[in-house]
């Protein structure tokens, strides 16, 4: 598809740094792609602090790319500029791939 992507591996992990711009109420968009194989089994945190625990293992079974939007809690974020965002692998799993991240306002 000539995208860029990243994942990482048994409990490995790889983040991102955001500009929040002092805004809250702020929803995380990710891109996946819909037919990964293997264990896709993560937990995704910002600040070192858990956001949701993710599983697309078979989820979508499509050869597409998946938007997912997640509900950033508003005590994780509220008056930061930045925040980290990690993907983190369980054991024996792999975190991704992601191809494409964004934090939207939620209105």
């Amino acid at each position: 598809m000539d995208e860029f992507w990243r994942d990482a591996s048994n409990g490995g992990y790889f983040s991102y740094d955001l500009a929040t711009k002092g805004d809250s109420n702020l929803n995380l968009l990710v891109r996946y792609w819909g037919y990964e194989w293997g264990d896709r089994k993560f937990d995704i945190y910002i600040d070192n602090e858990k956001v949701i625990s993710e599983d697309n293992t078979g989820r979508w079974y499509q050869s597409k790319f998946q938007n997912v939007e997640y509900k950033i809690p508003n005590s994780m974020i509220k008056g930061k500029d930045h925040i980290r965002l990690k993907f983190q692998a369980l054991q024996r799993c792999t975190a991704g791939a992601v191809y494409y991240i964004r934090l939207l306002r939620n209105n």
